[in-house]
């Protein structure tokens, strides 16, 4: 009896066990399935849950013609599970680590060890960069590797097709933002929003199927349209470089405007940089020159003054002065031409064409000098073009309260005066388009993410000039080119072609030193202009007068009117007399 008595116990001992446990078991299971089961549910989706970057592209910044002038491009970068990394099996056969590691070098052009030493340096980690930025095509190759812990992302890269050509309209994009030219000022329309999308994975890393979720829509970004042409943009670059290297220029601009319409064509400033790789670029050359840079322009800007003062109504092209040797300002200051000589018995045009400071400030006597200034005004110095490129001047027009004696001749030979190389080019574009500024154009606008076309704001044409004025002087500057030293280097066989040399000398703290900048400005074909184009060099070595920048501006102005298959001239000219 007290066997079974004891063995009794031992069962009701046992059962009472049994019932505890399983009463604290399903008690777990009812916390776990029920009370706690969204809690749970919650944190476990919280631990498989991955989400990822959808990424939206950035809009182009294209040419004319549509040509890619800035765009995204599809990059992989390429990472791996350090704890996951190791030996597998491919087609029955065992790739081990190291092997795997060499075959990735293979593709991407880099060094096994440094591969390997990206997953070895902390196995426990969840995640480790092989490699950044491999294109397609070595994405391709990786994924026919095979490789199950080989895991590869996609990123959007910028890109610039033609390189330094456009750097200095493109600007560029930094790692956070844009930095520059129309990456920076149309930002508005080119940048994207990235999306964002949920997906779950397993134990392994793998993405399990049908659990990815969209949580934001990606926002591609508009396209800019600028209106240059590309092609003559490398064109003019190429000339640009070439001469201004022979000269041993500190850097140059050149600008290309048809006259119809102030499309700028090309816009052009060396030495420039590349925007795919401008880390090592020095910072002077990473911005637009032509329009952020003043400078006083020197003669070029006398067939300005020479308009003025015939619309004005105070000259004509045959008028008939004396250009004395030496100009009195006032007692002790004299204005002198460039080659010292006795008086000259010029009319207006030979003013002109002999580029003769003292000439011009005989003429310029004539006019007001608030009225002048209005004049530089209406030319649009002074004032930023309607471009409003970032970063641009306005350059200088002093104040009528503040032209002096000096200034008030001077201006009209281009000092005491500064301009931009592109107001420079847009005060010529009013000359051969008969006395009416068109405001120069550079972007066209913007072409949204759902197709729809928004123009950039187009300004207001202004007169400045009468047409009878602007067309004798376009006919005074046609004596520069067929009657002057200039003939044999300037001359286009087929076309009548204006242009004026300047030399201006570059003003320092203590007054002018030795050193120039030396342009050439003009267009055709003379006889109904349809381009006009600029080419300035800055601090030339080799040759410091406006002479040197003639071959530059030639080549440029043949290739364009050859580019755009202009049709000849087919009227004589018929040229003013230069001296009485």
């Amino acid at each position: 009896m007290t066997h079974q008595r004891l063995s009794g116990r031992r069962v009701g001992v046992a059962l009472v066990v049994v019932f505890l446990m399983a009463g604290l078991l399903v008690s777990r299971l009812v916390d776990v399935q029920v009370v706690r089961a969204a809690e749970l549910k919650e944190q476990s989706a919280d631990i498989r849950t991955t989400s990822e970057i959808i990424w939206a592209n950035r809009g182009s910044i294209v040419d004319s013609f549509g040509n890619d002038l800035a765009t995204d491009v599809d990059r992989y970068d390429v990472s791996a599970d350090p704890r996951k990394v190791g030996d597998f099996r491919r087609d029955g056969a065992v790739i081990t680590e190291s092997a795997a590691m060499a075959e990735i070098a293979l593709i991407t052009e880099l060094n096994p060890d440094e591969l390997l030493y990206a997953v070895s340096k902390d196995r426990e980690a969840h995640f480790s960069y092989l490699v950044k930025g491999v294109s397609p095509e070595q994405r391709l190759a990786l994924r026919e590797l095979r490789n199950p812990w080989l895991q590869m992302d996609l990123v959007r890269e910028r890109t610039y097709p033609f390189g330094a050509v456009t750097a200095n309209l493109t600007g560029m994009l930094g790692t956070d933002e844009p930095l520059a030219g129309a990456e920076r000022k149309y930002n508005s329309c080119l940048q994207a929003i990235n999306g964002v999308a949920t997906y779950q994975r397993g134990a392994d890393g793998v993405r399990l199927p049908g659990t990815t979720q969209l949580v934001k829509d990606p926002v591609h970004g508009g396209d800019v349209t600028l209106t240059i042409d590309s092609d003559l943009q490398w064109y003019v670059l190429q000339t640009l470089a070439e001469h201004g290297s022979n000269l041993g220029a500190q850097y140059g601009s050149a600008m290309v405007v048809r006259v119809e319409d102030g499309h700028i064509l090309a816009a052009v400033d060396w030495p420039t940089f590349d925007p795919n790789d401008f880390s090592e670029a020095p910072t002077e050359f990473m911005g637009a020159r032509s329009f952020s840079s003043p400078y006083e322009p020197g003669s070029i800007m006398k067939a300005v003054g020479i308009a003025m003062l015939i619309d004005g109504g105070y000259t004509y092209s045959e008028d008939k002065i004396t250009a004395p040797g030496f100009y009195e300002v006032y007692p002790g200051r004299f204005i002198k031409n460039f080659i010292v000589a006795d008086d000259r018995q010029l009319t207006t045009a030979g003013v002109l064409h002999t580029s003769s400071n003292t000439g011009i400030s005989v003429l310029a006597d004539r006019m007001p000098k608030a009225e002048a200034t209005e004049y530089f005004r209406d030319f649009g110095f002074g004032e930023p073009t309607a471009v409003g490129f970032l970063g641009e001047s306005a350059g200088q027009v002093l104040p009528v309260e503040q032209v002096d004696v000096v200034t008030r001749y001077n201006q009209f030979f281009g000092q005491g005066i500064s301009v931009t190389a592109a107001q420079m080019a847009a005060s010529y574009q009013t000359l051969a388009n008969d006395g009416i500024r068109v405001p120069l154009r550079l972007v066209d606008g913007c072409t949204t993410n759902e197709g729809e076309f928004v123009p950039e704001p187009v300004g207001e044409p202004v007169r400045v000039v009468s047409a009878s004025a602007a067309q004798q002087t376009v006919r005074v500057m046609e004596t520069i080119v067929a009657q002057g030293p200039l003939r044999n280097t300037l001359e286009i066989p087929g076309y009548r072609v204006a242009a004026k040399t300047g030399t201006a000398e570059i003003a320092t703290s203590s007054g002018y030193g030795d050193d120039r900048v030396i342009s050439l400005a003009g267009m055709a074909p003379a006889d109904d202009p349809e381009y006009v184009v600029l080419v300035s060099f800055y601090k030339p070595q080799s040759s410091r007068v406006s002479t040197a920048a003639a071959p530059a501006f030639h080549e440029i102005l043949s290739h364009v009117l050859k580019h755009y298959r202009v049709a000849p001239s087919t009227q004589p000219a018929v040229l003013p007399p230069l001296t009485w």
